[in-house]
């Protein structure tokens, strides 16, 4: 439950910048559109204007990806629940006792298939 609320939350948090950036774009296109209708021509849309629709197009850099991927991987990595060693035993003993099980059975079979392909092809005499 824990893990929905945080998620929520960061969730908000991530989409009220973004919100803002859109809403002040907004802003902008209707100033821009307001000037080119008042003189007749197109406006030239300003310095700031045209870096946001620029922007807005490309992709973050190879840094700025990178420490959100890294960002993401350390948050994901607190909400692990690591077992304890008493369980860390538990599970690997199961893990190995079922790799014999499964060997065991694969070499029964192996020998099985070969000793009837053996016998109904008559390879040995």
């Amino acid at each position: 439950m824990a893990n929905k609320k945080n998620k929520k939350k960061a969730q908000q948090k991530s989409s009220q910048p973004a919100a803002a950036a859109a809403a002040d774009a907004k802003v902008e296109k209707k100033a821009v559109a307001k000037k080119a209708d008042a003189k007749g021509k197109p406006a030239k849309e300003t310095s700031k204007a045209a870096k946001a629709k620029k922007n807005k197009g490309g992709k973050p850099g190879l840094f700025a990806r990178a420490k959100k991927y890294l960002g993401s991987v350390r948050s994901e990595m607190r909400r692990v629940t690591w077992p304890s060693k008493k369980e860390l035993i538990n599970y690997s003993v199961a893990v190995c006792v079922s790799l014999v099980v499964v060997g065991v059975v694969i070499f029964v079979l192996d020998m099985a298939i070969g000793e009837g392909l053996a016998l109904f092809a008559g390879l040995r005499g």
